[in-house]
């Protein structure tokens, strides 16, 4: 027998046995199911309305607030809290500049979340 004709022989035997194999070989996933709970208080027939994402935030007042509650505030800390404190009444929040260490960036940063 010629050589190649084994060589044939076996890649033919290999080919059959691989394509016999190969529907036990793949992998079978079972369907995707998904369970949401119900949600207390929102019923089937309830349709969701737009609101807001997150409650409205209660500005502090830099006139009345107390010094944890300036410190609050982001970059602010005891120390600019007790200047902002000492520098009161303030009539515009422009007038927060006047404070030793409030620049620009930082009466912008605090522009929404202070009231006078």
């Amino acid at each position: 027998m010629k050589p190649w004709l084994n060589i044939a022989y076996i890649l033919v035997v290999l080919g059959l046995g691989l394509a016999s194999l190969w529907p036990n070989l793949t992998v079978r996933f079972a369907p995707a199911q998904f369970y949401t709970p119900p949600t207390p208080g929102l019923e089937a027939t309830d349709t969701l309305r737009p609101g807001p994402a997150l409650p409205e935030v209660q500005k502090v007042n830099l006139n009345t607030a107390s010094q944890a509650e300036i410190e609050s505030l982001p970059g602010i800390g005891p120390a600019l809290a007790q200047r902002i404190i000492q520098g009161r009444p303030y009539r515009t929040l422009e007038d927060l500049e006047r404070v030793k260490g409030i620049g620009p960036k930082i009466l912008e940063r605090l522009r929404p979340l202070v009231t006078l």
